[in-house]
Protein backbone atom coordinates (compact mmCIF):
# COMPACT_ATOMS: atom_id res chain seq x y z
CA UNK A 1 0.00 0.00 0.00
CA UNK A 2 2.93 2.12 0.08
CA UNK A 3 2.05 3.88 -3.63
CA UNK A 4 -1.08 4.71 -2.01
CA UNK A 5 0.43 5.92 0.95
CA UNK A 6 2.55 8.15 -0.77
CA UNK A 7 -0.28 9.98 -2.67
CA UNK A 8 -3.31 10.25 -0.46
CA UNK A 9 -1.88 7.89 2.58
CA UNK A 10 -1.72 10.10 5.41
CA UNK A 11 -5.45 11.64 4.92
CA UNK A 12 -6.85 8.09 4.66
CA UNK A 13 -4.77 6.67 7.23
CA UNK A 14 -6.17 9.37 9.66
CA UNK A 15 -9.61 8.40 8.62
CA UNK A 16 -8.54 4.71 9.15
CA UNK A 17 -7.34 5.77 12.66
CA UNK A 18 -9.99 7.48 13.70
CA UNK A 19 -12.68 5.20 12.89
CA UNK A 20 -10.88 2.47 14.07
CA UNK A 21 -10.42 3.93 17.33
CA UNK A 22 -6.93 4.08 18.17
CA UNK A 23 -7.70 6.64 21.27
CA UNK A 24 -10.21 4.03 22.34
CA UNK A 25 -6.99 1.63 22.46
CA UNK A 26 -5.73 4.11 24.66
CA UNK A 27 -7.77 4.68 27.17
CA UNK A 28 -8.51 1.14 27.75
CA UNK A 29 -4.84 0.56 28.73
CA UNK A 30 -5.11 3.87 30.94
CA UNK A 31 -8.54 2.94 32.68
CA UNK A 32 -7.10 -0.73 33.23
CA UNK A 33 -9.40 -2.33 30.94
CA UNK A 34 -11.99 -2.35 32.67
CA UNK A 35 -14.55 0.10 31.46
CA UNK A 36 -17.22 0.02 29.02
CA UNK A 37 -16.54 -0.44 24.99
CA UNK A 38 -19.38 0.87 23.10
CA UNK A 39 -19.57 0.82 19.46
CA UNK A 40 -19.27 4.07 17.26
CA UNK A 41 -22.78 5.08 17.16
CA UNK A 42 -24.52 1.88 19.92
CA UNK A 43 -26.25 2.44 22.99
CA UNK A 44 -24.67 -0.80 24.56
CA UNK A 45 -21.85 -2.26 22.20
CA UNK A 46 -22.11 -5.84 22.06
CA UNK A 47 -24.46 -5.99 25.13
CA UNK A 48 -27.04 -5.81 22.86
CA UNK A 49 -26.77 -8.66 20.73
CA UNK A 50 -28.77 -11.19 19.80
CA UNK A 51 -29.14 -14.43 21.37
CA UNK A 52 -27.72 -12.94 24.77
CA UNK A 53 -27.42 -15.52 27.52
CA UNK A 54 -28.64 -12.87 30.21
CA UNK A 55 -27.16 -11.55 32.77
CA UNK A 56 -28.52 -14.08 35.55
CA UNK A 57 -26.16 -14.90 38.31
CA UNK A 58 -27.36 -18.81 38.34
CA UNK A 59 -25.37 -21.46 40.74
CA UNK A 60 -25.79 -24.20 38.61
CA UNK A 61 -26.77 -27.59 39.68
CA UNK A 62 -25.92 -29.90 36.37
CA UNK A 63 -23.07 -30.39 34.63
CA UNK A 64 -22.40 -26.38 34.02
CA UNK A 65 -22.86 -25.79 37.71
CA UNK A 66 -20.11 -24.98 40.22
CA UNK A 67 -21.51 -27.58 43.09
CA UNK A 68 -23.89 -27.55 45.64
CA UNK A 69 -23.17 -23.63 47.91
CA UNK A 70 -21.13 -22.24 45.96
CA UNK A 71 -21.46 -19.13 44.35
CA UNK A 72 -18.46 -18.31 41.72
CA UNK A 73 -16.66 -14.90 41.50
CA UNK A 74 -16.23 -14.42 38.07
CA UNK A 75 -13.81 -11.66 38.54
CA UNK A 76 -13.56 -8.23 37.73
CA UNK A 77 -14.25 -7.10 34.37
CA UNK A 78 -10.54 -7.20 32.38
CA UNK A 79 -10.60 -6.80 28.90
CA UNK A 80 -8.24 -9.18 27.20
CA UNK A 81 -6.58 -8.00 24.18
CA UNK A 82 -5.57 -10.85 21.42
CA UNK A 83 -2.18 -12.38 22.11
CA UNK A 84 0.82 -13.05 19.69
CA UNK A 85 -0.54 -16.68 19.38
CA UNK A 86 -4.12 -15.83 18.86
CA UNK A 87 -3.38 -12.73 16.66
CA UNK A 88 -1.70 -15.28 14.12
CA UNK A 89 -4.52 -17.92 14.43
CA UNK A 90 -7.00 -15.53 13.94
CA UNK A 91 -5.46 -13.59 10.21
CA UNK A 92 -5.23 -17.20 9.24
CA UNK A 93 -8.56 -18.08 9.58
CA UNK A 94 -10.09 -14.77 8.66
CA UNK A 95 -7.93 -14.28 6.05
CA UNK A 96 -6.56 -17.41 4.88
CA UNK A 97 -3.00 -15.71 5.22
CA UNK A 98 0.15 -17.36 5.56
CA UNK A 99 1.87 -14.21 6.88
CA UNK A 100 2.31 -14.26 10.65
CA UNK A 101 3.17 -10.91 11.79
CA UNK A 102 2.70 -11.01 15.32
CA UNK A 103 6.24 -13.08 15.55
CA UNK A 104 7.24 -9.45 14.78
CA UNK A 105 5.13 -7.76 17.85
CA UNK A 106 6.68 -7.54 21.34
CA UNK A 107 6.89 -10.34 23.30
CA UNK A 108 3.39 -10.87 25.77
CA UNK A 109 3.45 -10.99 29.53
CA UNK A 110 2.79 -13.43 31.51
CA UNK A 111 0.16 -13.53 34.51
CA UNK A 112 0.27 -16.90 36.64
CA UNK A 113 2.36 -18.96 34.10
CA UNK A 114 -0.27 -17.51 30.94
CA UNK A 115 0.03 -14.69 28.22
CA UNK A 116 -4.44 -15.09 28.12
CA UNK A 117 -4.26 -13.49 31.41
CA UNK A 118 -5.70 -9.99 31.28
CA UNK A 119 -3.80 -8.18 33.97
CA UNK A 120 -0.63 -8.99 31.89
CA UNK A 121 -1.65 -7.74 28.58
CA UNK A 122 -0.12 -4.28 28.57
CA UNK A 123 -0.45 -2.12 25.54
CA UNK A 124 2.28 0.13 24.78
CA UNK A 125 2.41 2.66 22.00
CA UNK A 126 5.20 -0.47 20.49
CA UNK A 127 2.10 -2.50 20.13
CA UNK A 128 -0.43 0.15 18.75
CA UNK A 129 2.37 0.93 15.90
CA UNK A 130 2.84 -2.80 15.42
CA UNK A 131 -1.18 -3.70 14.68
CA UNK A 132 -0.83 -0.71 12.18
CA UNK A 133 1.64 -2.19 10.74
CA UNK A 134 0.59 -5.99 10.56
CA UNK A 135 -2.99 -4.63 9.12
CA UNK A 136 -1.54 -2.66 6.20
CA UNK A 137 0.39 -5.13 5.15
CA UNK A 138 -2.68 -8.75 5.76
CA UNK A 139 -4.47 -6.22 3.30
CA UNK A 140 -1.61 -5.92 0.68
CA UNK A 141 -1.49 -9.54 0.99
CA UNK A 142 -4.63 -10.31 0.66
CA UNK A 143 -5.20 -7.95 -2.05
CA UNK A 144 -2.15 -9.78 -4.08
CA UNK A 145 -3.24 -13.37 -3.51
CA UNK A 146 -5.38 -15.60 -5.73
CA UNK A 147 -8.71 -15.33 -6.60
CA UNK A 148 -9.79 -17.93 -5.01
CA UNK A 149 -8.66 -16.65 -1.25
CA UNK A 150 -9.10 -12.72 -2.43
CA UNK A 151 -12.90 -13.57 -3.70
CA UNK A 152 -13.80 -15.14 -0.26
CA UNK A 153 -13.26 -11.22 1.47
CA UNK A 154 -13.86 -8.90 -1.79
CA UNK A 155 -16.95 -10.87 -2.96
CA UNK A 156 -17.78 -8.18 -5.40
CA UNK A 157 -16.43 -4.80 -7.76
CA UNK A 158 -16.38 -1.78 -6.00
CA UNK A 159 -15.38 -0.09 -9.19
CA UNK A 160 -18.64 -0.80 -10.75
CA UNK A 161 -20.81 -1.98 -7.66
CA UNK A 162 -19.96 1.02 -5.77
CA UNK A 163 -20.60 1.98 -1.76
CA UNK A 164 -23.40 -0.72 -1.94
CA UNK A 165 -20.62 -3.35 -2.58
CA UNK A 166 -18.23 -1.90 -0.03
CA UNK A 167 -20.82 -1.98 2.60
CA UNK A 168 -21.49 -5.76 2.11
CA UNK A 169 -17.63 -6.32 1.77
CA UNK A 170 -16.53 -4.41 5.22
CA UNK A 171 -19.85 -5.41 6.76
CA UNK A 172 -19.20 -9.41 6.14
CA UNK A 173 -15.36 -8.64 7.21
CA UNK A 174 -16.22 -6.88 10.94
CA UNK A 175 -18.58 -9.47 11.88
CA UNK A 176 -16.48 -12.10 11.55
CA UNK A 177 -13.27 -9.83 12.77
CA UNK A 178 -15.25 -8.45 15.50
CA UNK A 179 -17.03 -11.93 16.42
CA UNK A 180 -20.25 -10.67 16.54
CA UNK A 181 -23.24 -8.84 14.52
CA UNK A 182 -22.09 -5.36 13.46
CA UNK A 183 -24.71 -2.51 13.00
CA UNK A 184 -25.56 -0.45 9.86
CA UNK A 185 -24.37 2.83 11.83
CA UNK A 186 -21.29 1.45 12.79
CA UNK A 187 -20.59 -0.39 8.27
CA UNK A 188 -21.99 3.44 7.61
CA UNK A 189 -18.30 4.95 9.45
CA UNK A 190 -15.81 1.91 8.27
CA UNK A 191 -17.07 3.70 4.76
CA UNK A 192 -15.28 7.01 6.23
CA UNK A 193 -12.05 5.60 4.10
CA UNK A 194 -13.54 5.45 0.76
CA UNK A 195 -15.58 9.27 1.34
CA UNK A 196 -12.12 10.11 2.09
CA UNK A 197 -10.15 8.80 -1.04
CA UNK A 198 -12.89 10.10 -3.37
CA UNK A 199 -12.55 13.55 -1.76
CA UNK A 200 -8.76 13.20 -2.53
CA UNK A 201 -9.26 12.08 -5.88
CA UNK A 202 -8.17 8.29 -5.56
CA UNK A 203 -10.64 5.54 -6.43
CA UNK A 204 -13.42 3.76 -4.09
CA UNK A 205 -10.68 1.06 -4.92
CA UNK A 206 -8.07 2.66 -3.08
CA UNK A 207 -10.08 3.96 -0.35
CA UNK A 208 -11.56 -0.04 0.36
CA UNK A 209 -7.97 -0.76 1.31
CA UNK A 210 -7.68 1.77 3.77
CA UNK A 211 -11.29 0.71 5.13
CA UNK A 212 -10.44 -3.04 5.65
CA UNK A 213 -7.30 -1.75 7.18
CA UNK A 214 -9.27 -0.06 9.40
CA UNK A 215 -11.01 -3.25 10.48
CA UNK A 216 -8.04 -4.69 11.67
CA UNK A 217 -6.96 -1.83 13.73
CA UNK A 218 -10.05 -1.59 15.30
CA UNK A 219 -10.29 -2.45 19.35
CA UNK A 220 -13.02 -5.03 18.32
CA UNK A 221 -10.66 -6.90 16.68
CA UNK A 222 -7.22 -6.73 19.09
CA UNK A 223 -9.46 -6.85 22.30
CA UNK A 224 -11.98 -9.41 23.45
CA UNK A 225 -14.41 -7.04 24.85
CA UNK A 226 -17.22 -8.42 26.94
CA UNK A 227 -19.50 -5.76 28.29
CA UNK A 228 -21.39 -6.01 31.50
CA UNK A 229 -25.04 -4.70 32.00
CA UNK A 230 -23.55 -3.03 35.18
CA UNK A 231 -20.17 -2.61 35.36
CA UNK A 232 -20.34 -1.54 38.73
CA UNK A 233 -21.65 -4.78 40.31
CA UNK A 234 -19.47 -7.33 41.92
CA UNK A 235 -22.58 -9.72 41.51
CA UNK A 236 -21.73 -12.65 38.57
CA UNK A 237 -22.94 -11.54 35.24
CA UNK A 238 -23.99 -13.85 32.06
CA UNK A 239 -21.75 -13.32 29.14
CA UNK A 240 -23.90 -13.00 25.98
CA UNK A 241 -23.92 -15.05 23.35
CA UNK A 242 -21.09 -13.64 21.24
CA UNK A 243 -19.13 -13.01 23.87
CA UNK A 244 -19.25 -16.69 25.43
CA UNK A 245 -18.60 -17.79 21.77
CA UNK A 246 -15.51 -16.09 21.83
CA UNK A 247 -14.18 -17.16 24.97
CA UNK A 248 -14.77 -20.33 24.34
CA UNK A 249 -13.18 -20.70 20.67
CA UNK A 250 -10.03 -19.04 22.49
CA UNK A 251 -9.86 -21.34 25.27
CA UNK A 252 -10.14 -24.46 23.04
CA UNK A 253 -8.30 -23.23 19.65
CA UNK A 254 -6.64 -19.81 20.58
CA UNK A 255 -8.40 -18.72 17.82
CA UNK A 256 -11.58 -16.98 16.48
CA UNK A 257 -15.12 -18.45 16.50
CA UNK A 258 -15.74 -20.88 13.08
CA UNK A 259 -19.25 -20.41 11.07
CA UNK A 260 -20.83 -23.20 13.51
CA UNK A 261 -19.81 -21.66 16.19
CA UNK A 262 -20.90 -18.04 15.30
CA UNK A 263 -24.58 -19.22 13.73
CA UNK A 264 -24.97 -20.76 16.95
CA UNK A 265 -24.35 -17.56 19.22
CA UNK A 266 -27.01 -15.52 16.55
CA UNK A 267 -29.49 -18.38 16.97
CA UNK A 268 -29.00 -17.90 21.21
CA UNK A 269 -28.01 -21.44 21.10
CA UNK A 270 -25.42 -21.32 23.89
CA UNK A 271 -27.27 -20.92 26.85
CA UNK A 272 -27.52 -24.29 28.35
CA UNK A 273 -25.72 -26.66 29.49
CA UNK A 274 -26.42 -29.61 26.36
CA UNK A 275 -26.09 -26.76 23.81
CA UNK A 276 -22.78 -25.89 24.98
CA UNK A 277 -21.20 -28.99 25.49
CA UNK A 278 -22.16 -29.99 21.96
CA UNK A 279 -20.44 -27.23 20.78
CA UNK A 280 -17.45 -28.40 23.21
CA UNK A 281 -17.62 -31.81 22.23
CA UNK A 282 -17.33 -30.60 18.53
CA UNK A 283 -14.36 -28.21 19.28
CA UNK A 284 -12.47 -30.86 20.94
CA UNK A 285 -12.69 -33.02 18.20
CA UNK A 286 -11.50 -30.73 15.61
CA UNK A 287 -7.90 -30.91 14.95
CA UNK A 288 -7.57 -26.71 15.89
CA UNK A 289 -7.55 -27.90 19.72
CA UNK A 290 -4.54 -29.39 19.03
CA UNK A 291 -4.13 -24.66 20.21
CA UNK A 292 -4.00 -26.51 23.49
CA UNK A 293 -0.85 -28.39 23.39
CA UNK A 294 0.88 -25.35 22.41
CA UNK A 295 -0.88 -22.49 24.30
CA UNK A 296 -2.01 -24.01 27.28
CA UNK A 297 -0.19 -27.12 28.30
CA UNK A 298 2.77 -25.72 26.62
CA UNK A 299 3.18 -22.88 28.60
CA UNK A 300 2.01 -25.06 32.21
CA UNK A 301 4.70 -27.23 31.93
CA UNK A 302 7.15 -25.08 30.27
CA UNK A 303 8.44 -26.56 27.18
CA UNK A 304 7.50 -24.07 24.73
CA UNK A 305 10.00 -21.83 26.32
CA UNK A 306 12.48 -24.47 25.86
CA UNK A 307 14.20 -23.06 22.64
CA UNK A 308 15.15 -20.09 24.46
CA UNK A 309 16.42 -22.16 27.63
CA UNK A 310 20.18 -21.66 27.99
CA UNK A 311 22.32 -25.00 27.90
CA UNK A 312 26.55 -24.55 28.75
CA UNK A 313 28.28 -26.11 25.26
CA UNK A 314 31.55 -26.82 27.08
CA UNK A 315 29.55 -28.84 29.42
CA UNK A 316 26.31 -30.82 27.43
CA UNK A 317 28.03 -30.65 23.59
CA UNK A 318 25.42 -33.01 23.16
CA UNK A 319 22.83 -30.46 23.85
CA UNK A 320 21.88 -28.37 20.37
CA UNK A 321 19.07 -26.94 18.92
CA UNK A 322 17.82 -29.72 17.25
CA UNK A 323 18.09 -31.82 20.36
CA UNK A 324 15.81 -29.08 22.43
CA UNK A 325 13.15 -29.23 19.36
CA UNK A 326 12.72 -32.88 19.60
CA UNK A 327 12.70 -32.67 23.80
CA UNK A 328 9.50 -29.94 22.91
CA UNK A 329 8.34 -31.90 20.41
CA UNK A 330 8.29 -35.34 22.98
CA UNK A 331 6.60 -33.41 25.37
CA UNK A 332 3.35 -31.65 23.46
CA UNK A 333 3.18 -35.55 22.14
CA UNK A 334 2.90 -37.00 25.31
CA UNK A 335 0.30 -34.35 26.19
CA UNK A 336 -1.59 -34.49 23.11
CA UNK A 337 -1.85 -38.52 24.05
CA UNK A 338 -3.68 -37.50 27.34
CA UNK A 339 -6.50 -34.81 24.83
CA UNK A 340 -7.09 -37.48 22.57
CA UNK A 341 -7.55 -40.54 24.74
CA UNK A 342 -9.36 -40.90 27.75
CA UNK A 343 -6.27 -41.51 30.16
CA UNK A 344 -7.09 -39.81 33.48
CA UNK A 345 -4.07 -37.26 33.65
CA UNK A 346 -2.94 -38.70 36.67
CA UNK A 347 -1.35 -40.73 33.97
CA UNK A 348 0.40 -38.33 32.72
CA UNK A 349 2.77 -38.61 36.07
CA UNK A 350 2.93 -42.68 35.80
CA UNK A 351 2.69 -43.61 32.18
CA UNK A 352 5.60 -45.82 31.39
CA UNK A 353 5.62 -44.32 27.48
CA UNK A 354 7.25 -41.93 25.78
CA UNK A 355 7.83 -40.58 22.32
CA UNK A 356 11.60 -40.27 20.72
CA UNK A 357 13.36 -39.81 17.63
CA UNK A 358 16.86 -41.11 16.58
CA UNK A 359 18.47 -38.45 18.96
CA UNK A 360 16.37 -38.59 21.95
CA UNK A 361 16.64 -42.65 22.28
CA UNK A 362 20.35 -42.26 22.42
CA UNK A 363 19.96 -39.33 25.28
CA UNK A 364 17.57 -41.70 27.48
CA UNK A 365 19.38 -45.02 26.10
CA UNK A 366 16.48 -46.68 24.67
CA UNK A 367 15.84 -48.89 21.76
CA UNK A 368 13.29 -47.70 19.24
CA UNK A 369 11.59 -50.14 16.95
CA UNK A 370 13.22 -51.17 13.87
CA UNK A 371 12.59 -49.37 10.59
CA UNK A 372 11.28 -46.24 12.52
CA UNK A 373 12.56 -43.54 10.32
CA UNK A 374 15.74 -41.79 12.54
CA UNK A 375 14.07 -38.23 12.38
CA UNK A 376 10.57 -39.53 13.44
CA UNK A 377 8.74 -39.81 17.14
CA UNK A 378 7.89 -43.28 17.53
CA UNK A 379 6.04 -44.56 21.00
CA UNK A 380 8.62 -46.48 23.58
CA UNK A 381 7.71 -48.41 26.42
CA UNK A 382 9.76 -47.58 29.14
CA UNK A 383 8.26 -49.90 31.83
CA UNK A 384 12.05 -51.56 32.02
CA UNK A 385 13.87 -47.62 31.71
CA UNK A 386 13.83 -44.88 34.27
CA UNK A 387 11.04 -42.73 32.76
CA UNK A 388 7.81 -42.43 34.13
CA UNK A 389 5.57 -39.05 32.64
CA UNK A 390 5.97 -35.85 32.87
CA UNK A 391 9.07 -35.80 35.58
CA UNK A 392 11.45 -37.74 33.09
CA UNK A 393 10.95 -36.36 30.18
CA UNK A 394 14.14 -34.38 28.86
CA UNK A 395 12.04 -30.60 28.43
CA UNK A 396 10.90 -30.38 31.96
CA UNK A 397 14.41 -31.63 33.05
CA UNK A 398 16.16 -29.58 30.90
CA UNK A 399 13.64 -26.51 31.53
CA UNK A 400 14.41 -26.71 35.34
CA UNK A 401 17.97 -26.86 35.45
CA UNK A 402 20.52 -23.94 35.39
CA UNK A 403 23.03 -23.91 32.00
CA UNK A 404 25.90 -26.03 33.79
CA UNK A 405 24.13 -28.15 35.96
CA UNK A 406 20.89 -29.19 37.93
CA UNK A 407 18.93 -27.26 39.39
CA UNK A 408 17.24 -28.97 42.99
CA UNK A 409 15.44 -25.54 43.79
CA UNK A 410 14.24 -25.04 40.18
CA UNK A 411 12.60 -28.39 39.65
CA UNK A 412 11.13 -28.86 43.08
CA UNK A 413 9.66 -25.85 42.68
CA UNK A 414 8.34 -26.88 39.27
CA UNK A 415 6.64 -29.74 40.50
CA UNK A 416 5.47 -27.54 44.15
CA UNK A 417 3.93 -24.89 41.84
CA UNK A 418 2.74 -26.12 38.60
CA UNK A 419 1.92 -29.78 39.58
CA UNK A 420 0.54 -29.51 43.20
CA UNK A 421 -0.62 -25.62 42.95
CA UNK A 422 1.06 -24.80 46.37
CA UNK A 423 2.84 -21.62 46.84
CA UNK A 424 6.04 -20.58 48.34
CA UNK A 425 6.98 -17.50 49.47
CA UNK A 426 9.76 -14.94 48.37
CA UNK A 427 13.26 -15.37 49.23
CA UNK A 428 14.47 -13.13 51.87
CA UNK A 429 16.52 -10.62 50.55
CA UNK A 430 20.48 -10.70 50.90
CA UNK A 431 20.68 -14.65 50.70
CA UNK A 432 24.14 -15.72 49.23
CA UNK A 433 23.60 -18.17 46.22
CA UNK A 434 24.43 -21.44 46.67
CA UNK A 435 28.70 -21.60 45.72
CA UNK A 436 30.30 -23.89 42.85
CA UNK A 437 33.41 -23.12 44.50
CA UNK A 438 35.91 -25.24 46.07
CA UNK A 439 33.32 -28.01 47.38
CA UNK A 440 31.63 -28.77 43.79
CA UNK A 441 34.08 -31.44 43.18
CA UNK A 442 34.24 -32.83 46.74
CA UNK A 443 30.27 -32.67 48.13
CA UNK A 444 27.65 -33.82 45.63
CA UNK A 445 24.77 -31.14 44.83
CA UNK A 446 22.70 -32.57 47.64
CA UNK A 447 25.32 -32.65 50.41
CA UNK A 448 26.20 -28.53 48.83
CA UNK A 449 22.92 -27.86 49.18
CA UNK A 450 22.00 -29.43 52.48
CA UNK A 451 24.83 -27.49 53.99
CA UNK A 452 22.98 -24.26 52.55
CA UNK A 453 19.79 -24.60 53.97
CA UNK A 454 21.26 -25.25 57.13
CA UNK A 455 21.31 -21.18 57.22
CA UNK A 456 17.63 -20.27 58.91
CA UNK A 457 16.88 -17.68 56.33
CA UNK A 458 16.95 -20.37 53.60
CA UNK A 459 15.67 -23.47 55.21
CA UNK A 460 11.43 -22.48 55.21
CA UNK A 461 11.41 -22.63 51.14
CA UNK A 462 14.13 -25.06 50.67
CA UNK A 463 13.11 -27.71 53.04
CA UNK A 464 9.93 -27.81 50.75
CA UNK A 465 11.91 -27.89 47.26
CA UNK A 466 14.75 -29.31 47.79
CA UNK A 467 13.43 -32.50 48.88
CA UNK A 468 11.71 -32.92 45.84
CA UNK A 469 14.46 -31.89 43.81
CA UNK A 470 16.66 -34.45 45.54
CA UNK A 471 14.40 -37.14 43.99
CA UNK A 472 14.86 -35.95 40.29
CA UNK A 473 18.71 -35.78 40.66
CA UNK A 474 19.48 -38.85 38.84
CA UNK A 475 19.43 -37.11 35.68
CA UNK A 476 21.31 -34.36 34.33
CA UNK A 477 20.88 -31.21 33.35
CA UNK A 478 20.13 -32.39 29.87
CA UNK A 479 18.12 -35.04 31.23
CA UNK A 480 20.03 -38.30 30.56
CA UNK A 481 20.01 -40.71 33.21
CA UNK A 482 23.36 -41.23 35.77
CA UNK A 483 24.34 -42.48 39.30
CA UNK A 484 26.84 -40.32 40.17
CA UNK A 485 27.49 -36.77 39.34
CA UNK A 486 31.46 -35.43 40.06
CA UNK A 487 31.41 -35.78 43.57
CA UNK A 488 30.17 -39.25 44.57
CA UNK A 489 26.89 -41.55 44.39
CA UNK A 490 23.81 -39.85 43.77
CA UNK A 491 21.30 -40.25 47.09
CA UNK A 492 17.59 -39.70 45.16
CA UNK A 493 15.28 -40.11 48.30
CA UNK A 494 13.36 -37.33 49.21
CA UNK A 495 10.00 -36.52 51.04
CA UNK A 496 6.61 -34.36 50.17
CA UNK A 497 5.62 -31.86 52.28
CA UNK A 498 3.00 -34.45 54.12
CA UNK A 499 5.73 -36.45 55.07
CA UNK A 500 5.52 -39.17 52.28
CA UNK A 501 9.04 -40.63 51.63
CA UNK A 502 10.21 -41.60 48.40
CA UNK A 503 13.29 -43.01 46.56
CA UNK A 504 13.94 -41.65 42.69
CA UNK A 505 11.72 -40.07 40.29
CA UNK A 506 9.63 -43.33 38.90
CA UNK A 507 8.44 -43.71 42.64
CA UNK A 508 8.01 -40.27 43.78
CA UNK A 509 5.97 -40.05 40.25
CA UNK A 510 3.87 -43.10 41.67
CA UNK A 511 3.38 -40.63 45.00
CA UNK A 512 2.09 -37.39 42.68
CA UNK A 513 0.19 -39.94 40.91
CA UNK A 514 -2.03 -40.80 43.97
CA UNK A 515 -2.34 -37.24 44.85
CA UNK A 516 -5.27 -35.54 44.71
CA UNK A 517 -3.98 -32.19 44.68
CA UNK A 518 -2.46 -33.12 40.97
CA UNK A 519 -6.20 -32.98 39.69
CA UNK A 520 -7.21 -30.23 41.32
CA UNK A 521 -3.79 -28.45 39.98
CA UNK A 522 -4.45 -29.20 36.41
CA UNK A 523 -8.01 -27.98 36.96
CA UNK A 524 -6.84 -24.88 38.53
CA UNK A 525 -4.24 -24.32 35.57
CA UNK A 526 -6.65 -24.72 32.76
CA UNK A 527 -9.06 -22.25 34.65
CA UNK A 528 -6.72 -19.51 34.88
CA UNK A 529 -5.68 -19.99 31.35
CA UNK A 530 -9.22 -20.27 30.06
CA UNK A 531 -10.81 -17.28 31.81
CA UNK A 532 -7.99 -15.13 31.45
CA UNK A 533 -7.57 -14.14 35.03
CA UNK A 534 -5.47 -15.17 38.13
CA UNK A 535 -7.78 -17.45 40.45
CA UNK A 536 -7.75 -15.19 43.42
CA UNK A 537 -11.23 -14.47 44.88
CA UNK A 538 -12.48 -15.53 48.03
CA UNK A 539 -14.43 -18.37 47.17
CA UNK A 540 -12.01 -19.31 44.03
CA UNK A 541 -10.62 -22.66 45.56
CA UNK A 542 -13.52 -24.21 46.56
CA UNK A 543 -14.83 -23.73 43.03
CA UNK A 544 -11.85 -25.36 41.45
CA UNK A 545 -12.33 -27.88 43.80
CA UNK A 546 -15.97 -28.70 43.06
CA UNK A 547 -15.01 -28.48 39.14
CA UNK A 548 -12.04 -31.60 40.09
CA UNK A 549 -14.31 -33.44 41.54
CA UNK A 550 -16.36 -33.42 38.71
CA UNK A 551 -13.88 -34.37 36.35
CA UNK A 552 -13.17 -37.18 38.19
CA UNK A 553 -16.65 -38.55 38.52
CA UNK A 554 -16.64 -38.69 34.63
CA UNK A 555 -13.23 -40.60 34.60
CA UNK A 556 -10.38 -37.55 35.58
CA UNK A 557 -9.53 -37.07 32.00
CA UNK A 558 -7.82 -34.12 30.28
CA UNK A 559 -11.19 -33.52 28.67
CA UNK A 560 -13.37 -34.01 31.42
CA UNK A 561 -11.50 -31.28 33.07
CA UNK A 562 -11.97 -29.52 29.76
CA UNK A 563 -15.58 -29.34 30.15
CA UNK A 564 -15.97 -28.91 33.69
CA UNK A 565 -14.60 -25.56 33.30
CA UNK A 566 -15.74 -24.68 30.12
CA UNK A 567 -19.54 -25.65 31.16
CA UNK A 568 -19.04 -23.93 34.53
CA UNK A 569 -20.34 -20.51 36.10
CA UNK A 570 -17.16 -19.15 36.77
CA UNK A 571 -15.69 -19.28 32.57
CA UNK A 572 -19.36 -18.33 31.56
CA UNK A 573 -19.93 -15.53 33.71
CA UNK A 574 -17.96 -12.23 35.05
CA UNK A 575 -18.67 -9.19 37.42
CA UNK A 576 -17.69 -6.02 37.73
CA UNK A 577 -15.92 -3.83 39.81
CA UNK A 578 -17.75 -1.08 42.29
CA UNK A 579 -17.46 3.08 41.69
CA UNK A 580 -14.41 4.02 43.51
Amino acid sequence: MEPLATRIGARLARAAAMLAGATTLAALTAAGCTGKVLAPGSNSGMGSSPGSTGTGNRTGTGAGGTGAGVMPQAGAAVVRRLNRLEYNNTVKDLLGTTLAPANDFPEDDLGGEFDTVGEALSLSPTYVAAYEKAAYALVTDLLAADATRRGRIITCDVATAGDACAQTILGALARRAWRRPVTAEEVQTLMTPIAAAKTAGATAAEGLQYALAAVLISPFFIFKPEILADPNSTQPQRLSAHELATRLSYALWSSMPDDPLSAAADAGQLSSDDQLGTQIDRMLADPRADALLDAFAGQWLGYRALPAHEVEATAFPQYTPALANSMALEARRFVQEFLRSTRPVTEMLTARFTFVDAGLATLYGITRPAGSAAGTLVRVDTSAAPRSGILTLGAFLTGTSLPSRTSPVKRGEFVFNRLLCQTIGQPPPDVPPLSDGDTANTLTLRQRMEEHRKNPACSPCHSLMDPIGFGLENYDAIGRYRTTDVAGAIDATGVLPDGTSFNGAVDMAGVLGRDARFGDCVTRKFMTYAVGRLLNQPTDSALVASLATGARAAGGTFTSIVRQVLLSDGFRSRQGRPAP
